[in-house]
């Protein structure tokens, strides 16, 4: 009987976590190992984000324009119970989910942590590490013909802020049971910031030289 591998938000957010701390774990880090720590870290955000503000309805992570259809049926006094709810959650297959800067307007953390696309280095951190962060994975997940180089302060500081957020919407509270392991993605969390820090500390050591 042939196996079937299941995904699901919990298990891309653990996933993403253990790519990221099998790359932080690599004492040269080359431009393989930063590349999936970047989009490691992008997406593992995307993911939990996605766990923590999908409602029991399937809804609250679809772009604004679907969203805005499933209020309106709610608002004509409709339920889950309705015939047409069933053909709304049908044709939610086909729409788009929201970006991350849009997950993250909607988590509205206490750090305010926004993703912009321009004046990124006048933003307050943590907003100035995740918008860094998704322009870097935009590059290195979707090549295009150009050249592109980052300074360790700079990309440790694009890093720590990621974490930060993570750690942040970790502790929001879910409509729905919890997709991923919370033991599992503790002991990575700790691993990946205890990896950033060793990072950190031999990078200031080189430059003290």
């Amino acid at each position: 009987m042939a196996t079937l591998i299941v995904y699901n938000e919990g298990v891309h957010f653990t996933g993403c976590l253990q790519m990221v701390d099998h790359h932080l774990r690599q004492k040269l880090k080359d431009e393989n190992s930063v590349r999936w720590i970047v989009v490691g870290l992008h997406d593992a955000l995307y993911a939990i984000l996605i766990e923590k503000l999908t409602r029991t309805d399937g809804f609250g992570v679809f772009n604004d324009k679907f969203e805005a259809e499933a209020y309106k049926f709610y608002g004509t006094g409709q339920a889950s119970s309705s015939p047409d709810f069933e053909a709304l959650c049908e044709k939610s297959s086909k729409e788009n989910l929201a970006g991350i800067g849009k997950l993250l307007e909607r988590a509205n953390l206490g750090s305010n942590a926004r993703v912009r696309a321009s004046n990124i280095d006048s933003l307050e951190r943590p907003s100035r590490g995740v918008s860094h962060l998704k322009k870097m994975r935009d590059f290195l997940a979707h090549p295009r013909p150009m050249l592109s180089g980052y300074y360790e302060s700079w990309l440790l500081e694009t890093l720590d802020d990621t974490l930060s957020v993570i750690k942040e919407v970790l502790q929001m509270p879910s409509s729905r049971s919890t997709r991923h392991d919370p033991r599992e993605a503790e002991v990575l969390l700790s691993s990946i910031a205890y990896y950033l820090s060793v990072w950190r500390a031999r990078a200031c050591s080189v430059r003290e030289k």
